[in-house]
């Protein structure tokens, strides 16, 4: 046996003993030097301690450090020497190269990987503050930095969510009876006013003075309770109705008693609402915002006694506080809220307020519209509240009733600066699908409005048939349904003023058409309508079928026939309208009358040629052909022949009759080339063209061998196979006795001549096994 120490703690026992000659006394040296080299490094252990600044662990009960089951460790004999002599200066090893064992001294060794812990032992409690000075850290091969720190085996688990309150369970119990305490003080607080008023007890001065001291203190007290939290409830409710009670205070003293001017009196309101709103936005309660805003609104009116265009600035002033915080705070409801008094006052005093404050009524109207549509586009974009739908859906309400208000070209201008930002906003590709939807709504109904006030009778039906053209091309354009809806709606309005007044059946129908000639003289200006309304309905209907192609609904089959008929019906309306005032604007008289319903009549033959020769493999366009024949085949017999006379009559006949006679040989010859296109196969060359070189007649059987097949593609080889050569041919035997005669082979083409395509035989020749033929 040779034992070898070296001075790092790195041992090194070479044994070279074999089983016969292990003997009863090398064996005890054995042991006596195992226990001396576990003395030896208990020793050198304490000593690292020692030098980390930390005592050693104890050993467990029953146990030491050196081994389990084995006597406790000698006492350590030389910490002090050991800690004297310093460490040696640590020299960075090169890449790759372990560091020596005299630079490994200062420190812990770092774990091997895969290494069990020696039994008995415990790692350390804590991890050391402070590294050693002198150990150079080298992360063993393949493990990477760093690789002395133990990841957590998983990751913490997150706390419980905190169960979400109902809005039912915040109303129960104190919170109510605070609010309901709140609402009965605020209500009692203007019964005083009222009452003090009716019995002169007081000066309004000292009245008023009244009301602001007790808001004050309802607010100081709501403060001085806000800081114990289980009295919070009742000092939201507190704070609540004195801001209600100053802003009421602030109206009165405006509105009923004119102590202050209109702008003082804003301008107090803005600080009173703004207090109550920060107030709000310190303590975090939406409930206390919505009640300062609840219960300023609802006495407002009561104070200012009427509907006057002060109210509506008030009601304004108290939006934009409380939006400004909504949107911090992302309270939806606040904003609604706020919103809804603002429309709803801004209306009302728009449509009953005297004609002198109309002016402060619209400047109101239009406040209302661009801080709703602000604020509800920030809330929406910024803050994904979704009730914010409502405030954009309602904010151009008082702006349209004061444009009724007004009427004209001024209730008119007013109401088209409400559809152009209402539009503008739908036309903002960046929003969101409902965003855009609600405020093209809006618009909507914003452009009717203002393309109504000024125009009247069959001017307005023609501008909003312009209007449905207009949403019809853009719904095209933007391939968008939504657009097409609303055109939709603009058609139907159209189209039914257009029945009702410039354009009725009865005037279409029966002579002498009492709006386009009155007492034998025509009507210009009624005749001209007429004429712009029945161009402008056969506009609309080919722009209808524009976008409906564009859109996708032609294409499905669910409600195509439907879409088919009316957008039919409606061009064949205007286009009997465009006939007959064109011909009563020529000659206004029965001559004109007759000869532009022969013109209907064969335009609408013509156009059912049309429609067939477009429909030869569309079926929706073939059957409206076929029913707008009989259509005008219906006319011929049931209304020219009783209405018509003289070369009307006979042209109206003879025009139709050749038209369709004419459409019947065209429709004929496109149908049986469509036929032959469609099925190559069963059908020969054309009329007068001779059969290809190699095939045979149609009806014939072919003698000869085959045509060698077209170069093919190899799948293997991706390059083309050459065809198989013909083997030799043989001689045509002579058929025998009562058999047909073979045709003639064909013969291969004349030099300079190019041969027939291989794709002929496939076009015109007959299948390999040609059954009987059709």
């Amino acid at each position: 046996m040779q034992l070898r120490i070296r001075d790092a703690p790195e041992i090194v026992i070479l044994c070279g003993v074999s089983d016969s000659q292990v003997t009863d006394d090398r064996l005890a040296a054995v042991a006596a030097e195992l226990g001396r080299l576990g003395r030896r490094l208990d020793d050198l252990g304490g000593e690292l301690l020692s030098l980390r600044g930390t005592p050693p662990d104890p050993a467990p009960d029953g146990g030491s450090g050196a081994g389990s089951g084995s006597s406790a460790p000698a006492a350590v004999s030389e910490p002090a020497a050991s800690a004297a002599v310093p460490a040696p200066a640590a020299v960075p090893a090169p890449a790759g190269v372990p560091a020596p064992a005299s630079q490994q001294s200062a420190g812990p060794r770092p774990p091997v990987p895969g290494a069990k812990p020696w039994p008995g032992n415990r790692p350390p409690a804590a991890p050391p503050a402070v590294p050693a000075a002198g150990w150079q850290q080298f992360p063993p091969a393949g493990l990477g930095a760093p690789w002395n720190r133990q990841q957590a085996p998983y990751a913490a688990p997150r706390p419980p969510a905190a169960p979400k309150q109902s809005w039912t369970a915040s109303l129960s119990g104190a919170r109510l009876l605070a609010w309901t305490g709140g609402a009965v003080t605020l209500l009692g607080v203007v019964m005083l006013l009222v009452l003090a008023a009716s019995r002169g007890w007081f000066s309004p001065g000292a009245r008023l003075i009244a009301g602001a001291a007790l808001g004050v203190v309802l607010i100081g007290l709501a403060a001085w309770l806000h800081r114990k939290e289980t009295a919070r409830t009742g000092a939201a409710a507190l704070a609540g109705t004195g801001v209600a009670a100053l802003y009421l205070v602030v109206g009165s003293a405006t509105a009923q008693y004119e102590y202050l001017p209109p702008i003082v009196g804003l301008l107090l309101a803005v600080l009173v609402a703004a207090g109550g709103l920060g107030l709000a936005d310190v303590w975090r309660l939406q409930a206390l915002a919505i009640g300062a805003v609840v219960g300023g609104a609802v006495l407002a009116p009561f104070v200012t006694q009427g509907w006057v265009p002060l109210l509506g600035g008030l009601v304004v002033v108290l939006e934009i506080a409380a939006g400004i915080v909504a949107l911090r705070r992302s309270w939806p409801w606040l904003l609604v809220v706020a919103a809804g008094w603002a429309v709803l006052y801004t209306a009302l005093a728009a449509g009953v307020a005297r004609s002198s404050a109309l002016w402060g009524a619209g400047a109101s109207a239009i406040a209302t519209l661009v801080v709703g549509v602000a604020f509800a586009l920030y809330a929406l974009v910024k803050r994904d509240m979704t009730p914010a739908h409502g405030v954009l859906a309602s904010a151009a309400l008082p702006t349209l009733v004061l444009a009724g208000r007004l009427g004209g070209w001024g209730g008119a201008a007013l109401a088209a600066g409400a559809a152009v930002l209402m539009l503008g906003v739908a036309l903002v590709p960046s929003f969101s699908r409902p965003i855009r939807v609600v405020s093209l709504a809006v618009g909507a109904v914003a452009l009717l409005v203002a393309t109504s006030l000024p125009f009247s009778g069959e001017v307005a039906i023609a501008v909003i048939v312009g209007e449905a053209i207009g949403f019809t091309v853009a719904a095209a354009m933007l391939r968008s349904r939504i657009t097409l809806m609303f055109a939709a709606g603009f058609a139907i309005l159209g189209v039914l003023g257009a029945v009702s007044r410039p354009l009725p059946p009865t005037v279409l129908a029966l002579f002498p058409m009492p709006p386009f000639i009155r007492g034998g003289l025509p009507q210009q200006g009624a005749l001209v309508t007429g004429l712009l309304v029945a161009v402008l309905l056969v506009g609309l209907a080919v722009a209808m079928l524009i976008a409906f192609e564009r859109t996708g609904l032609l294409g499905s089959r669910d409600g195509r026939t439907a879409l088919w008929v009316i957008t039919g019906l409606i061009g064949l309306y205007g286009l009997t309208g465009v006939a007959v005032a064109t011909a009563v604007l020529i000659s206004p008289d029965r001559n004109g009358f007759v000869a532009g319903h022969a013109v209907v009549t064969v335009s609408w033959t013509v156009l059912a040629l049309f429609l067939l020769a477009r429909g030869i493999r569309n079926t929706p366009l073939r059957i409206a052909g076929l029913v707008l024949v009989a259509a005008a085949v219906a006319k011929l017999i049931l209304f020219d022949l009783v209405s018509l006379d003289g070369l009307a009559r006979v042209g109206a006949f003879l025009g139709a009759g050749l038209v369709l006679l004419a459409a019947g040989v065209r429709y004929a010859r496109l149908v049986a080339e469509a036929e032959q296109a469609d099925n190559p196969a069963s059908t020969g060359p054309p009329p007068g063209q001779p059969a290809p070189a190699g095939v045979a007649a149609q009806g014939q059987a072919s003698y000869g061998p085959p045509s060698p097949p077209a170069q093919r593609q190899s799948p293997a080889q991706g390059r083309p196979t050459p065809p198989a050569q013909p083997t030799a041919q043989p001689q045509a035997q002579p058929p025998a006795q009562g058999q047909p005669t073979p045709p003639a082979q064909a013969q291969p083409p004349a030099r300079g001549e190019q041969p027939q395509d291989q794709g002929d035989r496939d076009t015109w020749g007959p299948p390999q096994n040609p059954g009987p033929h059709t």
